[in-house]
């Protein structure tokens, strides 16, 4: 359980530490985006996520050297796959924020970053489903399911982000329920928590250090952005956390708005193209700092498209307190629904 601990310290200062001398470098190096929610449209660093990838799996490297040399155990191979994983999405990422790779381009590389969780057959292929009974999936969990669970879980997380702290305000939230749910496990089933457990609480632990720092220099007004070279490791890390503890059923409510998101935006796409509207990206701000969207066709655009007095900072909060509200409740109520065979596995 001291590796949970260690990974939200080491992820917490490897990005807070350097953060300020990595903000001025990158203005003076001309690595700058628009701040396209604010008036003014004001430039701010950009592509700072690498030192949110940077973090996770440095902690997650020191985790390991502590099994390594201090423990009694040997470093469990899953936990190594999910690093490689995490690392090839961060290079994804970088890839992406200097080519500019199509959507559709976009939408398939992440399969690569799943090869280490598939290779090493990561997570339990028995998937107990309430109301059905036990299913094994054999060969195709990890062939099939972690690949396209890693995929879209990746690309999603990708896709609804945009505002100044909303991607790793969102990360921090899912990440602390993974941890939550690890920690507080033992104390519901009686039973010593698994290696599994462990591992998938260290990859959210360092991935949620790694967020509540950055948070600190993302927040509204944002200083720096983390661009696809941290979304796309952010999304890599969570899931592998996920697949790790086999917590497919918390998966799937925690990431329920993420898809909501991605059929809003496959709506959006499809009105585009049956009306001949041009295609926006960004909402706009209103003289008195509101937001302007063209229709509810992002989670983060359905707020300001009901309310006219949505502010970014306003907005960003409550998407933040829904995903809370909403991964938070899953645990406990998934947590109460162990004993009766219906939990997380």
């Amino acid at each position: 359980m001291y590796t949970i601990v260690v990974a939200i310290v080491i992820a917490f200062l490897v990005v807070l530490l350097p953060l300020p001398t990595i903000i001025r470098i990158l203005k003076e190096k001309g690595e700058v985006g628009i701040d396209v929610h604010k008036r003014g449209k004001p430039e701010v660093a950009k592509g700072g996520g690498y030192i949110v990838l940077f973090a996770i799996v440095t902690s997650l490297l020191v985790v390991v050297g502590c099994t390594t040399f201090l423990g009694t155990e040997a470093v469990s191979p899953a936990l190594l796959a999910a690093l490689v994983s995490i690392l090839m999405a961060g290079m994804i990422g970088l890839l992406d924020d200097n080519l500019d790779f199509r959507n559709r381009t976009k939408i398939v590389l992440p399969l690569i970053a799943s090869i280490p969780m598939a290779v090493m057959a990561v997570g339990t292929t028995i998937i107990s489903i309430p109301f059905v009974g036990t299913i094994e999936f054999g060969a195709l969990y990890p062939l099939i399911i972690v690949p396209l669970m890693m995929t879209f879980i990746i690309d999603s997380t990708n896709m609804y982000g945009g505002m100044n702290g909303l991607e790793v305000g969102l990360a921090a939230v899912n990440s602390s329920a993974v941890v939550s749910y690890v920690l507080l496990l033992p104390l519901f089933t009686g039973t010593a928590i698994m290696q599994s457990q462990i591992d998938a609480g260290t990859v959210a632990a360092a991935l949620l250090g790694a967020a509540l720092a950055f948070l600190v220099y993302n927040k509204y007004p944002a200083k720096i952005l983390p661009g696809d070279v941290g979304r796309l490791p952010i999304g890599a890390a969570i899931a592998a956390a996920l697949i790790l503890g086999n917590m497919d059923r918390l998966a799937i409510i925690i990431f329920a708005p993420f898809a909501m998101n991605f059929l809003l935006y496959i709506l959006y796409r499809i009105h585009v193209k049956r009306t001949g509207m041009d295609y926006v990206k960004f909402a706009s701000p209103r003289e008195n700092g509101t937001l302007e969207v063209v229709g509810p066709f992002t989670m983060y655009w359905v707020l300001p498209h009901f309310f006219k007095n949505m502010t970014e900072k306003k907005n960003v909060i409550l998407l933040i307190i829904f995903q809370a509200l909403l991964a938070y409740g899953a645990v406990f109520l998934l947590l109460i629904a162990y004993p009766w065979g219906v939990g997380l596995f």
